[in-house]
């Protein structure tokens, strides 16, 4: 199955679907604009097609596999009949749409749209002539390396005729820009050129001649060979005919080339949802859930003697090594404790769902024997309560619950609820719900706050301070090619070594600080090097480290660094040679493989921070440390959030909104940085998310060394299941290095005796029925649940 994102338009399954597919070296996020313009009217499914986005770092697709196959095949696992599907290509995802459309049967076909996409060639000689070009091309493809790449897209590729003269002066261009260079793998993009060139398609004109469902066909007017096939399809279109009635109607847009989703983005959408407004029925959005609807937690004993529903499992994970933090000494093992609730679905299935509190020494507030202790005197409450599915809102109906069923608003008699407490209890019961309805927590959560489900969420590699890696193997290897002179040296970067991690990771977060900021400085050079290399991204992490003075410090070091670094790997001699040769790029400061760096300055310097964006073109990230009084204003959020419902005008104009308000609405900040066991729970992270995307800013969620469950509610966190703003790079995962067993087994086991990180792209899977199955951490390693010790049970 191809990665994809299903936004669906009502709460159970439509008559009809919207599949959006993008161009040549795009992705899904290249449609989202129009997912959301079009999503009330259909349930939106849009692809990432073999060789592209997700789908690229997929083992489970096979290299020969052809787009329309492997669409098909996703489709009709996502969308069966008889639900009838508009499908909607841009560029060469209009070429796979039509053959898509031409091989579905005709009751399954409601409409298909072309943007910009080419039926085929009727001419044989035409065809072998194309499909020479393209075999050419993808053998420089093959040649270049990821800087190569982003040069060729610049020089070359967006300054042909079909985009017109103005496409590179376009203000979104370099951040579409990104998104073609975004973990992008060259060969990737040759082997798909190959597979899906115009020159193998079969001509699909004598289908248009009378298709079984309306057609439209857009084309921008500066695209000249696009423009012609307009002209033929109006002239066979039944010109006397009133446009309504045309099956096959053609627009031609002002003003655009090609890129009709970038410089027409808005028409394009105009157009689309008017064609498809006419194609589809109209929708049925079912209302949702009423609150007497969800699961009663029951409880349970032997012989009859009633006991709590609830359990307590403690665990304890020895890492490898050492884990080094911003606080605190080094952290040798994590123990937490895992909360399995019980329940009994309507259907009478016993359903259960587990939850987990891991405080992170330093970070958390409160101690493991501290959140222990609460969460002994809250389970008991829960016993016999109602648990409604509108809790899946995270909208204040999951702590208005929670305090209805504590019988306290927001307090207990141990005080209000610990941070890591709320987030078990929110895990435990979103789990609990999933299990009821038979599906996964990502997808229990998307459907009920409306959101896209993202199948895929991609997930970082973290380096700690001192932590050597395979960047700088990769840049070494670079200028290794470099210095050799060799004419293979483009290929040379992407080594054994260097490829194994390559496939694995697409971004990697390093920590830094707490240390000579100059050697950080020239380390994180030498790093972009590497990421520039592989074709992956940097983020960084300074935890407050630094004082303004030192910051300069570091980012000269480590512009000087790059500078010096990109000169020895580009030298004269190596400009302009050979048959697929590319000019050499030029450094540009700060690089594209630089996305930002979490909290450089101290806490009462952070009025400081877009002066050094301004000197060093560093942007920074916020987290939810950084907040004034971040402990006491989460708090209130959380009390809000109790309070206010689905209304969240009162929590938007508090205190905490008001601090993320100024932080996040500077040019200098890139973005959000949450970790959900720390900001108070789900819901709360979700509130804080959701006024980021609303200032325009992504949010990236990150962990805090729990185990695979906490991993796993992070991953189907909504954050991460809203269009290209939350998709960037998924949240910042790090190393769980917990992979020899704990003493005794007494708590959890590992299947592996060996460092293991996570693949780049992992799936949204839900969690195991069974709380004694296996379950799996965000980094691949595999987590078996023992028996816990005596005198934690309830």
């Amino acid at each position: 199955m191809l990665a994809h994102t299903h936004a669906r338009c009502g709460a159970s399954d439509s008559e009809a679907a919207i599949v959006l597919l993008h161009g040549f070296l795009g992705d899904r996020r290249d449609v989202e604009p129009l997912r959301q313009k079009l999503g009330a009217l259909a349930d939106c499914i849009s692809l990432d097609l073999p060789g592209h986005g997700d789908s690229a770092w997929m083992p489970t697709i096979d290299a020969g596999t052809s787009a329309v196959d492997a669409a098909l095949a996703t489709l009709e696992a996502l969308c069966p009949p008889p639900a009838r599907l508009l499908l909607v290509g841009y560029s060469m995802g209009g070429r796979v749409a039509l053959q898509l459309a031409a091989r579905l049967p005709p009751p399954r076909l409601a409409g298909l749209v072309i943007l910009s996409g080419s039926p085929g060639l009727d001419d044989g000689a035409l065809r072998e002539a194309r499909l020479s070009r393209d075999v050419a091309l993808a053998a420089r493809l093959r040649a270049m390396t990821p800087p190569h790449f982003d040069e060729w897209l610049r020089r070359e590729w967006y300054r042909a005729a079909l985009w017109g003269g103005r496409l590179q002066e376009h203000p979104s261009f370099e951040r579409m820009l990104l998104r073609r260079t975004d973990g992008a793998q060259p060969r990737d993009r040759a082997a798909s050129l190959e597979r899906e060139s115009v020159g193998r398609q079969p001509s699909c004109w004598p289908w248009l001649e009378a298709p079984p469902a309306p057609v439209l066909y857009v084309a921008g007017e500066e695209d000249e060979a696009y423009c012609k096939v307009a002209t033929r399809l109006a002239e066979h279109s039944g010109v006397a005919e009133p446009v309504e009635r045309r099956l096959v109607r053609v627009a031609v847009l002002p003003a655009a080339g090609h890129a009709l989703l970038l410089e027409a983005s808005a028409p394009v959408a105009e157009i689309c949802h008017a064609f498809a407004s006419q194609v589809l029925p109209p929708p049925l959005v079912p209302a949702p859930p009423p609150l007497s609807e969800g699961v009663r937690i029951q409880a349970r004993g032997p012989e009859g003697v009633d006991a709590l529903s609830a359990r307590l499992l403690p665990f304890r994970l020895p890492l490898t090594a050492p884990l080094p933090l911003a606080r605190g000494p080094p952290v040798t093992e994590r123990a937490g404790v895992l909360l399995l609730v019980e329940g009994m679905a309507a259907d009478g299935r016993a359903v259960r769902g587990l939850g987990e509190v891991c405080p992170l020494p330093g970070f958390h507030s409160e101690s493991l024997d501290e959140a222990a202790a609460q969460l002994r005197s809250v389970a008991h409450r829960l016993q016999g309560a109602l648990l409604p599915f509108a809790v899946a809102r995270l909208d204040g109906s999951m702590s208005a619950w929670l305090a209805a069923a504590c019988d306290r608003p927001s307090k207990l008699a141990s005080g209000p609820l610990l941070p890591s407490v709320r987030c078990a209890l929110e895990m435990a019961c979103l789990h609990l719900l999933a299990q009821a309805a038979n599906t996964s927590i990502a997808q229990l959560v998307c459907c009920a706050r409306r959101a896209p489900y993202q199948s895929h969420v991609r997930i970082n590699g973290l380096l700690a301070r001192g932590e050597a890696s395979s960047l700088e193997a990769a840049a070494d290897a670079a200028r290794a090619a470099v210095d050799s002179a060799r004419p293979s040296s483009r290929a040379c970067a992407s080594g054994p070594a260097v490829k194994h991690a390559a496939a694995r990771m697409r971004t990697w977060k390093v920590k830094v600080g707490g240390g000579d900021p100059a050697a950080d400085g020239r380390r994180i050079g030498k790093l972009l090097l590497g990421c520039t290399a592989l074709g992956a991204r940097l983020r960084l992490d300074a935890n407050q480290a630094w004082s303004r003075e030192q910051a300069a410090t570091f980012c000269e070091a480590m512009q000087t660094e790059w500078e010096a670094g990109c000169a020895a790997l580009c030298p004269e001699h190596q400009r302009g040679d050979g048959a697929g040769a590319v000019s050499a790029p030029a450094p540009r400061w700060p690089p594209p493989a630089l996305d930002f760096c979490e909290e450089p300055l101290m806490a009462r310097l952070h009025a400081q921070l877009p002066a050094l964006h301004a000197q060093y073109g560093l942007r920074h990230a916020i987290d939810e440390g950084a907040l004034p009084a971040a402990a006491e204003a989460l708090e209130r959020l959380a009390a809000s959030c109790a309070t206010s419902g689905s209304d969240g005008a009162s929590a938007r104009g508090g205190e905490a909104f008001r601090a993320l308000q100024e932080r996040l609405g500077d040019a200098s900040c890139a973005g959000l940085i949450l970790k959900p066991t720390l900001a108070g729970g789900l819901e709360v992270s979700a509130r804080l998310a959701d006024e980021a995307s609303r200032l325009g800013k992504p949010t990236v969620l990150t962990s805090a060394f729990e185990s695979g469950v906490a991993h796993a509610h992070v991953r189907a966190h909504p954050a991460g299941a809203s269009g290209e703003v939350r998709l960037a790079d998924g949240f910042a995962a790090s190393r769980l290095r917990c992979l020899r067993p704990s003493s005794g087994g007494r708590a959890l086991r590992t299947a592996s005796q060996r460092t293991s990180v996570c693949k780049a792209t992992r799936s949204r899977r839900p969690l195991r029925r069974r709380w004694m199955a296996t379950l799996w951490t965000c980094q691949g390693c595999r987590l078996r649940l023992m028996r816990p010790r005596r005198g934690y049970g309830l």
